[in-house]
């Protein structure tokens, strides 16, 4: 199918995983030289950048597999194709990438024995391509590329912020001690980066941190805070969020049994986050169906209690729910671009009276990942207060296509605030 895209102005949409939407505050020709560039801050989407992880003796692995590495320094956690061959070694991967909620000190840590950290912070190098020795598949590296074609240099007025994908930030009097530090270090980058270009405005965009990035937003005082152009948002969650809770998720890996990573995945975080709010899909519509119960947007702490995970309905209620039941407009100047048109999944009708089985799945829009509620999900919130407001729709594309479409990815280039 063609490609069809269609502005719209004074509305708000968004979804997509990364900084895609950087190319929307741009409006430069090829032929503009890059001094003149506005400088862009790039936030990458969920499971998009590298993980390091060393292993020190408080660690106790499953299996002596697991510890090889135990004492041996870092080493590439995610994405590491050659570690995955082997469903041992998926194991391994699925303990050391798990996630721990402590409810004394109310936050979430790694497992014990397990150090992380992000590489290449400041640059577009550790999200270019997820697996670096294969380059197999990355969405981000043609849009670098564009980037790259209209002048943008790495570290001079291209800039990568990579963050640890399996944490997100708390509310007010919650801590995040993983939260704070990628706000620290997403501040201290935006600013070097206006600093080296003469303060001029500095866009970021995002993914998975188009929710991370509105939280950076919102915490920054008015006259710091700069453009914003998230790309494909998922304000309002999505209804695959709470198939992944069931059926596990495989990080968009294709050879590896997403039912290996389901209990990694359930530990985190950051998998609550896209359960569905009622801002975007209300509180009476049926998103999951069994034959004795039908759950909605409002049910999702009965519907983790029901699938076995009511552990997380304390921190799901706590740390999650206060970040969504408002979306305040973060009052800079936005453009957003979202996909349309593709098959997305709206209803889970699961037949018995649990869910151990595959469900029916009812399609709704939305660009297959997000649903069209949730992008939508501030508009028209943000359009009354924001200096600017745009929206760039894009139909016929999927979520990640946004990045690789070449008919998408020049819409996006040629838009720009005015």
């Amino acid at each position: 199918m063609a490609t069809v895209v269609r502005l719209r102005l004074a509305t708000t949409w968004l979804l997509v995983p990364v900084a895609a939407a950087i190319l929307l505050s741009i409006c430069v020709s090829t032929t503009r030289r890059a001094p003149q560039l506005p400088p862009v801050v790039v936030v990458p989407g969920y499971a998009t950048n590298e993980l390091d992880a060393r292993l020190t003796e408080l660690y106790c692995p499953s299996s002596p597999r697991c510890g090889a590495r135990k004492g041996e320094g870092w080493f590439r956690l995610f994405l590491n194709y050659t570690a995955l061959k082997d469903a041992a070694d998926v194991r391994c991967f699925a303990e050391q990438m798990a996630a721990v909620y402590d409810a004394a000190s109310d936050d979430y840590r790694n497992a014990p024995g397990v150090e992380t950290r992000v590489p290449f912070f400041g640059s577009t190098r550790g999200f270019r391509y997820p697996d670096p020795d294969r380059r197999n598949f990355s969405y981000m590296d043609k849009f670098v590329s564009r980037l790259e074609e209209l002048g943008y240099r790495d570290g001079e007025t291209l800039f990568g912020a990579p963050y640890d994908f399996r944490y997100a930030v708390a509310p007010p009097g919650h801590p995040s001690r993983v939260g704070d530090a990628i706000f620290g270090r997403l501040k201290r980058l935006v600013e070097r980066a206006s600093r080296i270009n003469g303060g001029r405005p500095v866009t970021v965009a995002h993914s998975y941190g188009g929710t991370l990035a509105h939280q950076f937003l919102l915490r920054r005082s008015l006259p710091w805070r700069r453009r914003f152009v998230p790309v494909a948002a998922p304000w309002g969650g999505v209804v695959l969020g709470m198939l992944t809770l069931v059926a596990g998720n495989n990080l968009g890996l294709p050879f590896v049994d997403p039912l290996a990573l389901w209990g990694e995945y359930r530990s985190l975080q950051s998998s609550l986050g896209p359960l569905p709010n009622t801002n975007a899909f209300g509180a009476g519509k049926p998103l999951v169906t069994t034959r004795s119960r039908t759950y909605t947007a409002h049910d999702v702490a009965d519907f983790l209690d029901d699938i076995g995970m009511g552990a997380a309905i304390g921190p799901y209620q706590s740390r999650v729910l206060p970040l969504l039941r408002e979306l305040p407009s973060p009052r800079v100047p936005v453009a957003c671009a979202v996909a349309v048109g593709v098959d997305t999944p709206e209803m889970l009708a699961y037949p018995g009276g649990d869910f151990h089985v595959t469900p029916r799945m009812v399609m709704g829009d939305g660009d297959g990942l997000v649903n069209l509620a949730s992008l939508l999900a501030v508009d028209p919130a943000w359009r009354r207060p924001a200096a600017y407001f745009r929206i760039l729709e894009v139909r016929n594309v999927s979520h990640t296509g946004l990045f690789v479409d070449d008919a998408a990815l020049a819409v996006i280039n040629l838009c720009s605030f005015s």
